[in-house]
């Protein structure tokens, strides 16, 4: 049986247990990758939703898809950002939001400051609106008006629950999600490429192509709160990029393995999960092992998640663009079915279907994951925190995963009758260029303070953490500037 030993870092929480890192799958053949892989699809999942549906689309038919600049940099920069905060949890086993409470102010301050941005953020019921007026498009025959407000309202309501069933079903809820985004992935993808090709003219592939490397384009008179949307919710963003260490957690990269997952509800069992990360001692052994575990995050950060982020920006852009007239606003309270009224004089009634099908399954697949991703994040952080709340759930962390999840949908539901789902998102966008601007200089301090120099990234790694700073930082504040001051372009 394993001794037990504990190493302490000055000012930093309490003492990580010191194991041995389990070995990384060897040998891959493409059955035993397909199975290893994973975090990144359901982050994907959240990808391709409402900045690929919703906001992209609102700004390429009015404004251009030169526009795509942004998604190239935010893409890029979030990547790093994931490698940067999974490299903590592939060393400690612990999610990044956790490792953040380790550092002063303390775990008081980090917890309730991520708590209260990750609901800001993510709880808010964009996504579940959009995907609602879809399904209100479907059964009106027509896109939705502002008079169909109560009918878009009350789909939502049903997307909420049916989430909260989804994240309750399974033996892992992270395995869940793998599967439920593996098939959304598959079929929307490729759905909409093949439609794509043969709908959209080639002279819109070539803008779209050109717009990735457009750099520094911002056309007068945009509207920077969807602009900033664009730049927060291209790739991921925000929440959704910390909660991916969660999900690598629950997988059991790195020293995740030996710290436990959240089980699911309903065909999962209770799961001890340890309050405190482990570390590797510095043997040859664990080197080579972290070195293992390293090799298959990249491939499934640049293979799974900037690929997917930047075709999953470009496929619907360029079918918005080439399906609707240039310059027209997008539809407020129909704007997931917007496409289909260009669809429809292609295709007939099948191009109306079709339309409907992809805005529904882009965004369901990203109000799962949101639903999901919150709650995770603040039930580890409460583990962490609190021996109170590990002693009231008596070991098992599903009882504060669901009662948290319902804290959630109460709070999400506060929020369907006040204003518009593009607006409701779009807000949630710029909080989560607040939310990767304060975790790219936490993750520096945090890597620096408790990995060792033979598992720390090199200095242009942190290079790019302080680009990240700056970038999403920046249009952060452009926001702020935007919604309190009136800055305009």
């Amino acid at each position: 049986m394993e001794e037990k030993k504990k190493q302490d870092i000055a000012g930093c929480g309490p003492p990580y247990e010191v194991s041995d890192m389990p070995e990384p799958p060897r040998d891959l053949t493409p059955r035993k990758l397909f199975a290893i892989l994973g975090p990144a699809v359901i982050a994907l999942g959240g990808t391709i939703g409402g900045g690929e549906w919703l906001v992209g689309p609102s700004l390429f038919v009015k404004w251009g898809l030169a526009l795509l600049w942004i998604t190239t940099v935010s893409a890029l920069l979030q990547v790093f950002l994931n490698l940067e905060m999974c490299r903590y949890t592939l060393y400690t086993g612990e999610p990044i939001t956790v490792g953040f409470m380790r550092l002063k102010p303390g775990k008081a301050f980090w917890g309730w400051l991520f708590t209260i941005v990750g609901f800001l953020e993510r709880a808010m019921p964009g996504w579940a609106m959009g995907t609602a007026t879809a399904l209100a498009a479907a059964q009106l025959g027509r896109i939705p008006g502002g008079p169909d407000k109560g009918t878009v309202i009350i789909w939502t309501y049903v997307i909420f629950a049916s989430c909260v069933v989804l994240v309750s079903l399974g033996r892992t809820i992270e395995r869940t999600l793998e599967w439920a985004n593996w098939i959304m992935m598959f079929v929307v993808l490729a759905g909409l490429l093949i439609l794509d090709i043969f709908i959209v003219p080639g002279s819109v592939w070539l803008e779209g192509l050109t717009g990735f490397v457009s750099f520094g384009y911002v056309p007068k008179g945009v509207d920077l709160l969807l602009l900033g949307a664009l730049v927060g919710y291209s790739a991921y963003g925000g929440f959704g990029n910390n909660a991916i260490t969660n999900w690598y957690r629950d997988k059991g990269y790195g020293m995740g393995g030996k710290v436990g997952y959240i089980p699911a509800a309903i065909g999962g069992k209770v799961v001890h999960v340890s309050a405190v990360g482990k570390i590797p001692s510095l043997t040859d052994k664990n080197i080579s092992s972290w070195k293992g575990w390293w090799k298959l995050l990249n491939i499934d950060q640049w293979g799974v998640f900037w690929f997917g982020a930047m075709i999953g920006m470009f496929l619907p852009g360029i079918l918005y663009v080439g399906v609707l007239p240039r310059g027209m606003s997008l539809p407020s309270w129909g704007i997931a079915a917007s496409s289909a009224s260009g669809l429809i004089i292609k295709l007939g009634n099948f191009g109306w279907f079709l339309a409907l099908f992809f805005g529904f399954w882009i965004l369901y697949s990203t109000a799962i994951s949101n639903v999901d991703l919150v709650v995770r994040q603040s039930s580890d952080m409460l583990w962490f925190a609190s021996p109170g709340v590990r002693k009231f759930a008596k070991e098992d962390i599903r009882k504060i995963y669901y009662i948290l999840l319902a804290v959630f949908m109460a709070w999400g539901c506060s929020f369907i009758n006040i204003t518009l789902p593009i607006i409701i998102f779009a807000i949630s966008a710029n909080i989560a260029n607040f939310t990767m601007a304060i975790s790219s200089v936490l993750t520096i301090r945090l890597n620096r303070k408790v990995l060792p120099k033979e598992f720390r990234p090199a200095v242009w790694r942190e290079v790019v953490l302080v680009l990240s700073l700056i970038f999403f930082g920046f249009f952060f504040v452009i926001f702020l500037l935007n919604r309190f001051f009136g800055l305009k372009f």
